[in-house]
């Protein structure tokens, strides 16, 4: 009888399951949104504290409780800053610093020059000139060095005299880099976020929150993190020993930095990265650095900061430095003390960006155009692509894709390789098996991001690789949006709520809104690349939208075509601000038939 019951049962989900697929409707980019799903007694909680509706209903779906309103909002570093020796081998090496710096000797750095690799050398390097310590810090090229330390930067700061070398953003994979320097007789200290292989180097403390060793549960801090609470370590110790005649230097003001790398590096937004961000955007707003202040004149940007200022903004022109021009120009600008000296850098920074921009999208036209509808993780490759443009390509893949991918600058022998993720696959871990397998010669990354190297005759035994390990075939790509809105709730003051959940990135994504049954009008190009529209609803109401990056896409070429026919779109809220006027924008996502 059990099982009887038990089979109706099972018939009756059958069938509801048939009529939810039956309902569903495909996107313009070939998606499947649904509405995202809650705990109808959180959002109960949120709404018995007179939260806005809609707020309540995006709390509720981010897992955050009422009774933890306040911290979420305005989260304070020091009453979640855990002590930072809990990061295994931080005791080691702040010690190991500490009597370098009582000794009076020279500290040499190595620094990634991506955003996050420039914001830990200059968080670095700031500290330790603030402090009055000789030291010298070594970017290396991107296209001529590659990604993490190599023999002859290293042989270059040991031949000036440094008698500690610090890896910042890089490192844990540095095997031979770091036997050579212990041969030279210089100790190496490696504070680094990235994924381990499957050997650790011998370095004299490697400070990495992903270390197999490390118990600290702080994975998702990005290398801006980890130095920073190097600073925090260093400062306690060397309050200790009444190291500071003249005052300390104050940690509050260096957090506009981590802020900076934590968004551009793509981490996962957890309580302290939160924290994090708030704090150092209150300090950009505030007190700013002068080469992120002079970053923001040249973009003639003079509105409040935001993260998406750091994220689209400042980040690209640092790393445009590193990918088509002056890999230590972004660290050198942070650093900069001097007005005129600092604008003339923004400046270069803004050229080199304008350039990258024309790169990329030639590489990213052709890129493409060579994906796989059925492939799980991309993987595309080509010569005479450049590769400070691979990882921005990477991004923009996963963009369009929404899967894994993987891009290969190849060149005679060597081939560099860029890769980004979406949330639930780690990149990261994907290299590090690779690199196990003798696939790749090096590499390195995190759930997010990731780049590796490759021997050109390798590439297609790497690509089965990946069709061993991943299964192939077409899946569903399924989305979900937050809260569904009509036109007639568009205002400033739902911009501001919705804002308040700030910021957004990875764990974090910014809220989805659907809007029924509209009519699309007045569909032009705008900037060569964009789509501008007037958007109506059954009832009339009509309002501004902007489409990014459309034109040749899937979305931009259904709306060059556009017919008429009743749509559904999924949105974002923008701030419009034009003429001395605010107002809400929607930027478009997708569309859906209705």
């Amino acid at each position: 009888m059990v099982n009887f019951y038990m089979q109706i049962k099972a018939k009756a989900n059958e069938e509801q399951l048939k009529k939810k697929n039956s309902e569903k409707k495909i996107s313009v980019k070939k998606q499947y949104w649904f509405e995202k799903h809650i705990n109808s007694n959180k959002e109960k909680n949120f709404l018995e504290k007179q939260i806005n509706p809609v707020l309540s209903r995006l709390l509720s779906s981010r897992n955050v409780e009422a009774n933890n309103f306040e911290d979420y909002m305005n989260p304070k570093i020091k009453n979640i800053l855990p002590d930072p020796f809990i990061l295994h081998d931080m005791e080691i090496a702040t010690n190991k610093i500490v009597e370098i710096i009582k000794e009076k000797k020279k500290i040499g750095i190595f620094g990634d020059y991506d955003v996050d690799g420039s914001t830990s050398t200059a968080l670095l390097s700031k500290y330790l000139r603030e402090a009055g310590v000789e030291f010298e810090f070594y970017i290396p090229d991107r296209i001529k060095e590659g990604y993490g330390p190599n023999e002859d930067a290293f042989a270059k700061l040991v031949d000036s005299d440094c008698e500690l070398i610090i890896t910042l953003d890089c490192g844990t994979t540095a095997l031979k880099e770091i036997d050579f320097t212990n041969k030279k007789g210089v100790d190496v200290i490696v504070i680094d976020h990235h994924k381990q292989g499957k050997e650790l180097p011998k370095a004299f403390a490697i400070v990495n929150p992903n270390k197999q060793s490390d118990n600290s549960n702080l994975v998702n801090l990005c290398a801006a993190g980890v130095t920073f609470f190097l600073l925090v370590s260093l400062n306690r110790e060397l309050k200790k020993i009444n190291f500071f005649q003249d005052g300390e230097p104050n940690l509050i003001f260096y957090l506009d930095l981590v802020a900076l790398g934590t968004v551009c590096d793509l981490v996962k937004i957890d309580r302290l990265n939160r924290a994090f961000i708030k704090q150092g955007l209150r300090i950009l707003n505030h007190s700013p650095n002068l080469g992120v202040s002079s970053i923001l004149k040249e973009s003639k940007i003079d509105s409040e900061v935001t993260d998406y200022h750091l994220g689209f903004i400042i980040g690209p022109r640092i790393n445009a430095g590193g990918r088509v021009g002056k890999s230590s120009l972004g660290a050198e600008l942070l650093l900069c003390n001097e007005n005129k000296i600092a604008n003339v850098m923004a400046l270069r920074l803004g050229e080199f960006n304008n350039l990258r921009k024309k790169i990329e999208k030639a590489v990213e036209i052709k890129a493409i155009g060579m994906v796989h509808d059925n492939d799980q993780i991309i993987c595309v490759n080509s010569k005479n692509w450049h590769p400070g443009v691979i990882g921005i390509v990477a991004s923009r893949l996963v963009e369009k894709f929404n899967r894994p991918s993987i891009v290969i600058s190849e060149d005679e022998k060597l081939c560099k390789a860029s890769c980004r993720s979406v949330l639930n696959f780690d990149i990261g871990d994907l290299i590090v098996k690779a690199v196990g397998e003798g696939l790749l010669l090096n590499g390195g990354g995190h759930k997010m991001a990731g780049g590796f190297t490759i021997l050109k005759e390798n590439i297609e035994q790497f690509k089965d690789f990946l069709s061993d390990k991943y299964k192939k075939g077409a899946s569903e790509i399924l989305k979900e949006y937050d809260y569904v809105l009509r036109i007639t709730n568009l205002n400033i003051c739902l911009y501001d709520e919705v804002a308040k959940l700030s910021p957004f990135g990875p764990g974090n994504v910014k809220p989805r809104f659907l809007i029924k049954n509209c009519n699309l009008s007045f569909i032009k190009v705008v900037g060569n690349n964009h789509h501008s529209l007037l958007i109506e609803d059954s009832y009339g109401n009509k309002t501004r939208g902007i489409v990014f990056n459309s034109v040749n896409q899937d979305i931009g070429n259904f709306l060059d075509s556009f017919s008429g026919e009743s749509v559904d779109l999924i949105t974002i809220l923008r701030k419009n601000e034009w003429n001395n006027e605010t107002s809400v924008q929607l930027q478009i996502e997708d569309i859906i038939s209705s």
